[in-house]
């Protein structure tokens, strides 16, 4: 379970990081505040994605 939570952390890392570029690069008025929002949603997604799957092989077992 915990190797799950990993994914999920490093992916919303790196949507942050990307993102926190892009707003950058574009002279956004919020940059952080953006970034912080979709890297929080992405790792909500990850976590639930992962969740599921192993949800999924504990059902098949």
């Amino acid at each position: 379970m915990s190797k799950y939570i990993k994914y999920s952390i490093i992916a919303g890392l790196i949507t942050f990081a990307l993102c926190l570029f892009v707003l950058l690069a574009i002279n956004s008025p919020s940059p952080y505040i953006g970034s912080l929002v979709v890297g929080f949603v992405i790792f909500e997604i990850s976590f639930y994605h992962f969740f599921g799957r192993e949800k999924e092989k504990q059902k098949l077992m």
